[in-house]
């Protein structure tokens, strides 16, 4: 079963963590899960758990007894990506979508395209193309161009463009947090805590180039979203969708990135104690060194782009 796309980011992030102890403790079909258990382990009251646990229902992991409370379901996956995450949190995006942008971005398809040549070379139907490319065109990543061509974007290859949007992060991103009524969310706070310390005690080789975008975007739109602000929201989520495609490739050659993940709890601990002026601060300095640590690598990655001129 799918999740509501209105389920909030902290009792995704729940979700999933319950979800994670669940596969590691292999538990037994008809385990009895009780909440003040679970709100004790994870430091959160019974509200929390209980919505995690009717996320979990829905997607048919759990089952609700009368009476009785949550049940593990028979036959539940022990894979910690069987839970389906809301549609906003997670990469919707066709495998085929990627291998165009990974294609372009290595220079072996050109910045103007045409359909008939990308069906030849990814050896697709026409229907299975057009659906990829509308869902690049929604991302921003592309332009229609007339009869049957298309374009990518000049932030897909642009140096310049990457470094403008973490400029104009820095400006939305520590201005929500000098919003009037700024609201510190403990529940959620503590909930992305969880997902750094998770990211930290992690191998290089348990976390993907897409979680680890995945993670930031969720983190810092959480940030921002406590704001109350909608159009600082959107305005990040929109930059955030033009940035995957190149973030997912610059994750792709880092490390996991610890000082990123403690800059992250730092902030956490500012905001949790209500320091809003100096968490603002701080964000800046940290989009400031995040963004000087991640150019040299994407303007490696652009110059393959730029210099690419038909499709191989």
């Amino acid at each position: 079963m799918t999740t509501s796309s209105k389920k909030s980011s902290s009792t995704e992030l729940l979700a999933a963590r319950i979800y994670e102890i669940i596969c590691q403790r292999q538990l037994a079909a008809n385990t009895h899960l009780k909440e003040m258990q679970f709100a004790n382990e994870l430091k959160v009251s019974r509200t929390p758990i209980r919505a995690a646990f009717s996320q979990l229902q829905e997607q048919g992991l759990l089952i609700r007894k009368p009476n009785q409370g949550f049940f593990l379901a028979a036959d539940v996956p022990s894979d910690p990506g069987a839970l389906k995450l809301n549609p906003a949190t997670s990469d919707s995006l066709s495998p085929l979508c990627y291998q165009i942008g990974q294609d372009y971005l290595n220079g072996h398809i050109s910045k103007a395209m045409v359909e008939n040549d990308l069906i030849n070379k990814y050896q697709v139907n026409r229907k299975s193309l057009q659906e990829a490319l509308i869902a690049m065109e929604k991302e921003g990543w592309l332009t229609r161009s007339l009869g049957y061509g298309w374009e990518f974007k000049e932030f897909i290859s642009s140096p310049k463009a990457y470094a403008q949007s973490y400029r104009f992060r820095q400006l939305i991103e520590s201005e929500a947090l000098r919003e009037p009524g700024y609201f510190v969310d403990h529940a959620k706070l503590h909930m992305l805590k969880l997902a750094q310390h998770d990211i930290l005690n992690h191998t290089d080789k348990l976390v993907s180039a897409a979680q680890m975008f995945n993670a930031g975007v969720l983190f810092h739109e959480t940030i921002v979203g406590l704001s109350g602000n909608v159009f600082l929201l959107d305005a990040l989520q929109r930059v955030n969708r033009l940035r995957r495609l190149i973030e997912y490739n610059v994750h792709s050659k880092r490390s996991i990135p610890k000082t990123e993940c403690e800059e992250h709890l730092q902030l956490i601990e500012l905001i949790d104690s209500n320091k809003l002026e100096q968490a603002a601060a701080f964000l800046h300095k940290h989009l400031e060194r995040a963004a000087k640590e991640k150019e040299q690598i994407a303007t490696e990655l652009f110059s393959y782009s730029v210099s690419s001129s038909s499709i191989g």
